[in-house]
């Protein structure tokens, strides 16, 4: 019996344009994120859902009420797909903290896993959090199909807890905004990943680094 999971980044907003961090700062998704969750949802309509979950911000509960309203279900909101906490830094520029906080800057880039944010989360109780709560709702969708509307940070821990993947994971894995992933489970095999960062549905997009 397998379980598919459908993961999906939440579309663009201003914060991703401006390369700001955004955390749990709770922003809206832009014109062009809006355009994307309708284009996302118009392809994930072909598909049979049984439940769609949520991260409780605004930009990923947009999104998947997008998506929801393509197979008339209501979006059940989970906080254990929030997005990571950044504490002193949501909100904040990348070229500000770059500038004002070098070292800082230096291990977000180059050893992210074991970064500790003053004020907020580590990489590793998202990652804890977010599985914990995937698993659970394995167990409650059994045999069918459920999407998951998060956040960058979110994903990539979940990517790299389902493929087992330690040491330095975090920006092996690229996720565009408005993109899907797909993942099965079986109680035999257990997790494969089978997509990854689709965005062929998509009519504009950006790259986002770091």
């Amino acid at each position: 019996m397998k379980t598919e999971i459908i993961l999906v980044r939440h579309g663009e907003t201003e914060a991703n344009i401006m390369n700001v961090f955004r955390g749990q700062l709770n922003v809206n998704l832009n014109e062009n994120g809006l355009k994307q969750a309708e284009e996302l949802g118009e392809v994930l309509q072909k598909r049979e859902i049984k439940a769609i979950y949520s991260s409780p911000l605004k930009r990923a509960l947009e999104t998947a009420n997008i998506i929801a309203r393509k197979h008339n279900m209501e979006v059940k909101i989970h906080e254990g797909f929030n997005n990571i906490s950044l504490g002193e830094w949501e909100g904040k520029s990348k070229e500000t903290i770059q500038k004002n906080y070098p070292e800082f800057w230096h291990q977000w880039v180059y050893d992210t896993e074991n970064i500790e944010i003053p004020g907020g989360e580590k990489l590793s109780q998202v990652r804890d959090r977010a599985f914990m709560t995937l698993k659970e709702l394995i167990q409650d969708n059994r045999g069918e199909t459920f999407i998951i509307v998060s956040h960058r940070c979110v994903l990539k821990v979940l990517l790299s807890a389902v493929l087992d993947i330690g040491g330095k994971y975090f920006w092996k894995i690229y996720l565009d905004n408005a993109s899907y992933s797909t993942v099965k489970y079986d109680d035999e095999q257990g997790f494969s990943v089978t997509l990854l960062n689709e965005t062929c549905h998509l009519s504009k997009k950006a790259y986002e680094e770091f």
